[in-house]
């Protein structure tokens, strides 16, 4: 009777201590157990109380446990005066950092065009691999300076639902950051598709794709990679949300009927001893998630505060353990114990799962901007093979120009050079790399033999034209030098709106000078920003369109540009010598802006 009595007290003494507690006992003898506490920060016009209360409360129960915490802030919070108020107030615990969504005061104050008639949250339109590679860097260079100027320094910590992996490296070699966030693995939840990445626990990318496992120091971008919303090992595998919602984040398992229980134990999958490091993410979406669980999120912070031999820290505090733990890479992780992640694989066999890892391939993002309405980064649907590129027409360059300096005709090759970058510069840019055909301009077969072909040609044409009585002399120049017209050309817009007619120069994406009309005497001059949707819609010469003709890229064009140069050296034989000076400095001017413009295009294409 004794023995029962003992047990029943037992039973009911283990059932009222609290579960923090029995868990803190099973971590016992753990080392190297984090829980990163991270809260992203978008605008107020997105929340749902527009007033500072939700960040107060927020940080307040954060504070509460003394913790420390990483706030990631979008760009429009840098602007708000008020909430930037209370940022600072924080105690020296929290860490602050950027949260890489783009609005549309964001695109324009960063001088890039933001897409019109879709929704904040279009992956076009809120993530960076929305933009061009240029569009990028400028983005990130306004959020990183807009940053340093509101904190005095560079934000180490970056995250969104989506970092391509231009952009990480970008930031990675001007900034410096040492972590990133990610959404963990979800195939088709709010119209963004992430697939194939380690399993809820963190690593090292390889430098050419963020869900690639870095195989070895040669392939490793030193930024560690942590995941949002870690998902259940077994039940978060498959399609859509009914799946994805089994995860840390308490408005998704809370949606499922979850409760603080399913959270602990999940927490424990992921801080379990077998792996020579836990890690557990937890936080909510200030001001939206967090006006309807906010309740739930104390509830996991007071969970925590009782799990013993963890430690809570921020994004930059879990990079530099990371870095002590693995100075190179992690090999291996198994967790639950179905998942077997290892640098070149990932298998769960229970589940049907086996994605073996490529270090040579990227994700098309990479290089151009992603136009689609779903974000689909799927590592199982990247099939490219990889293929072998070497740049031979540089030897032909080099050839060449051994030949004509030999034949002491040294003009013949400069302009025959000259004219091979600007009549095909954008093709001679392109190549095979990261498993795609990049492409410049237009899309071309066979692409080394083509880059070979039209070099050699051009010099054919100089080397022509210069036995021509006409072409003698400064004339020859003009071939070349006439596509610094296309300078100009390319930046004139036109347009018709509110009853006007508008004759502009573009100064920038957004910016434009010129005149506008309605009568003809009733001319006002221009010289201002266009939103986006205007901007975007004024008529062009669009020479984008042009490379989509193979023909007009490789025959029209640089023939065009051949017979301007010819009326060009009819007209400067009219012309007096003073004249003459100013327009040949003028072209050279053009010329050696459009030879920037070539080597600072962004892909167009890849294939």
């Amino acid at each position: 009777m004794k023995i029962l009595v003992f047990w029943v007290l037992l039973s009911v003494l283990i059932f009222l201590i609290p579960q923090g507690i029995i868990a803190g006992e099973r971590l016992t003898g753990c080392e190297n157990r984090f829980v990163t506490l991270i809260n992203p920060v978008r605008g107020r016009n997105l929340w749902i109380d527009k007033t500072v209360k939700p960040a107060k409360d927020q940080y307040n129960l954060v504070k509460e446990y003394n913790f420390p915490a990483t706030w990631l802030l979008q760009y429009d919070v840098l602007l708000d005066k008020e909430l930037l108020v209370e940022i600072n107030k924080f105690d020296k615990n929290q860490e602050k950092g950027v949260f890489l969504e783009i609005s549309q005061e964001f695109a324009e104050q960063a001088r890039v065009i933001y897409p019109h008639s879709v929704p904040w949250f279009n992956p076009r339109a809120v993530f960076l691999s929305g933009y061009s590679q240029s569009d990028r860097r400028k983005l990130i260079d306004k959020l990183f300076i807009e940053f340093k100027l509101k904190f005095g320094s560079y934000p180490g910590s970056v995250g969104a639902w989506w970092i391509d992996s231009y952009s990480l490296n970008y930031m990675k070699e001007k900034y410096g950051i040492k972590s990133a966030m990610i959404v963990a693995d979800q195939k088709t939840t709010d119209n963004y598709g992430v697939w194939g990445q380690w399993w809820g626990v963190p690593y090292y990318p390889s430098k050419i794709n963020i869900l690639t496992p870095a195989s070895n120091s040669n392939n490793k971008l030193d930024v560690v990679i942590i995941q949002w919303a870690q998902r259940d090992p077994l039940q978060a595998w498959g399609e859509g949300p009914a799946v994805s919602n089994y995860s840390l984040q308490a408005n998704d398992y809370i949606r499922q009927g979850k409760d603080i229980k399913y959270f602990s134990n999940l927490t424990n999958v992921y801080l379990d001893c077998k792996n020579p490091v836990g890690q557990v993410t937890v936080g909510l979406e200030t001001g939206i998630e967090s006006i309807g669980y906010i309740g739930e999120y104390e509830k996991q912070l007071k969970y925590l505060s009782g799990v013993s031999n963890i430690k809570f820290v921020t994004m930059g505090q879990f990079a530099r353990e990371f870095a002590k733990i693995f100075p190179v890479f992690p090999e291996q992780f198994l967790i639950d114990p179905n998942w077997i992640l290892k640098t070149g694989s990932r298998m769960n066999s229970k589940l049907g799962d086996d994605i073996k890892y490529r270090q040579d391939i990227a994700f098309s993002d990479f290089f151009i901007a992603d136009h689609e309405n779903f974000l689909n980064r799927n590592l199982q649907q990247l099939s490219q093979s990889k293929q072998a590129y070497s740049p031979y027409f540089l030897l032909v360059i080099l050839m060449a120009g051994i030949f004509f300096f030999s034949k002491k005709l040294f003009n013949v090759w400069i302009t025959g050079t000259l004219f091979a970058i600007f009549s095909f510069g954008l093709i001679l840019r392109s190549a095979y790399s990261m498993g795609w055909q990049i492409f410049y301009g237009p899309s071309v077969p066979f692409l080394i033999f083509i880059q070979v072909a039209v070099v050699a040609i051009s010099y054919l044409l100089m080397w022509f034209f210069s036995r021509l009585k006409f072409f003698k002399g400064l004339i020859l120049w003009f071939i070349p030098l006439s596509f610094g017209l296309d300078f100009i050309i390319s930046r004139l817009r036109f347009s018709y709106f509110g009853e006007k007619y508008y004759f502009l120069y573009s100064i920038d994406s957004l910016r434009s000078t010129g005149f506008s009309f309605f009568k003809p005497f009733n001319l006002r001059i221009i010289n201002q920003d266009f939103p986006s949707v205007i901007s975007s819609s004024l008529l062009k010469v669009d020479f984008a369109k042009l490379w989509d003709n193979l023909y007009i890229s490789l025959i029209a064009y640089p023939l065009l540009h051949i017979l301007l140069a010819v009326l060009l050296g009819y007209l400067f034989g009219k012309f007096p010598s003073g004249v003459r000076k100013i327009l040949v400095g003028l072209l050279i001017v053009l010329a050696i802006l459009q030879f920037i413009n070539i080597f600072q295009a962004d892909p167009r294409l890849v294939q």
